[in-house]
């Protein structure tokens, strides 16, 4: 039960039994049992027989339209926000399932969605979880997590100007962890901000070795949405390129949907607040789920990505193509650069051209590669633009 302890603190003390007891008859109404179980903290359990995964989902979710009306306790109205987890693990003991079960009804919360579904396959993970804090800090010391950097084309240019810090991770006994599910992970842990500004020193590090060559070089890092809106954000920013003697407007901030924004007002003012100090701001992935007009709208931004499955189906769709072009058009007239990502082959390069996009990046060009590989081709490319010239 979201803000179930605000609520609390609004009523006089003799109402709280009221109010435990209001949610749950509206529980035991709708999924029959006879028996809801609570904690102070506004979590309730029930168990109930198995049913088939989409059965007790669709049911969760009709559940929840009960409680679309407020509670009228005393002379207090709330409204209630109510978020279910459901833990299906037959075999395993009570305890453990109650707590996967109140586990996913927290992520639900957190996420914004109505149910949340523990799988068997996180109780396996969960002991790797629960101890990523330590793995993390192991991986930074050992360097089995590391940047690799993506190359930015240049379409007016005609070169290399960027490139895309990203972070991955080779495992000694799991191998390489996917980036999607680490950055999740980390995000579960708590872990993303130590990530996050770790990244941002190493991509500063590459950033200086680069742009000591000559020519403006553009490095661009990746911002989880459940940092930006934190309140030290800004100032933890400040002092690191204060610090490492960095122009910002040499890095660009791209702002990710791994979670969506929280506090959309306090994230407009740490984006803004950015902005002035000098850093460039990206909306990353825009057309899908919230990277989108809503983002345009309401965050300060320099510039837009353009996302990875709209390019591939840039030569075989004509709705992707239209909505590509529109997408280039709308952000020149806003006055943002567009970088199409993930290019695998010249006739989309060179499309891409044709539509006007400003930047492009893909495996066509390069995939990522550790700083060493990629500085020393940045070099070479170099070398044979200034023969040519």
């Amino acid at each position: 039960m979201g803000r179930y302890e605000e609520i609390l603190a609004t009523l006089p003390q003799e109402l709280h039994s009221e109010c435990a007891s209001q949610i749950a008859r509206r529980l035991s109404v709708g999924s029959g049992a006879c028996q809801i179980y609570h904690s102070d903290g506004g979590h309730f359990a029930w168990a109930e027989e198995a049913r088939p995964l989409d059965v007790q989902i669709s049911h969760l979710e009709g559940l929840r339209a009960l409680f679309s009306a407020p509670l009228h306790i005393g002379h207090h109205t709330f409204d209630t926000n109510i978020h279910f987890g459901l833990d299906r693990n037959e075999g395993v003991d009570t305890l453990t399932r109650v707590n996967s079960a109140l586990a996913s009804a927290n992520e639900a919360l957190g996420h914004g969605r109505a149910v949340e579904v523990f799988e068997a396959e996180r109780l396996a993970d969960a002991p790797w979880e629960l101890s990523l804090h330590a793995r993390i800090d192991e991986g930074l010391r050992n360097g089995d997590i590391w940047l690799a950097f993506q190359p930015q084309w240049d379409y007016r240019t005609g070169r290399i100007s960027g490139a895309e810090a990203l972070i991955r991770w080779n495992h000694p006994t799991r191998g390489f962890i996917a980036p999607d599910a680490f950055i999740l992970q980390a995000e579960r842990a708590g872990r993303i901000d130590a990530l996050t500004y770790w990244v941002l020193e190493e991509a500063i590090t590459a950033a200086q070795a680069v742009n000591a060559l000559g020519q403006r070089f553009q490095m661009s890092i990746n911002l989880s949405g459940q940092m930006v809106d934190k309140p030290d954000l800004v100032e933890n920013f400040r002092e690191i390129v204060t610090r490492r003697g960095i122009d910002p407007g040499l890095l660009t901030i791209e702002i990710t949907e791994t979670s969506g924004l929280n506090n959309r007002a306090d994230a407009v003012r740490n984006l803004s607040r950015l902005r002035d100090l000098g850093f460039r701001l990206s909306i990353d992935d825009f057309g899908t789920g919230e990277a989108s007009l809503a983002y345009l709208a309401d965050l300060p931004s320099d510039e837009l990505k353009i996302d990875r499955r709209s390019v591939s189906r840039l030569l075989t769709s004509d709705r992707d193509r239209a909505i590509i072009t529109s997408t280039i058009g709308l952000a020149h007239a806003l006055g943002q650069a567009v970088v199409a990502e993930g290019i695998e082959d010249e006739a989309t390069f060179q499309l891409l051209a044709a539509l006007g996009c400003d930047h492009a990046q893909g495996y066509y060009l390069s995939k990522p590669q550790p700083f060493d590989v990629m500085f020393r081709d940045y070099q070479a490319r170099l070398g044979r633009h200034s023969k040519a010239v």
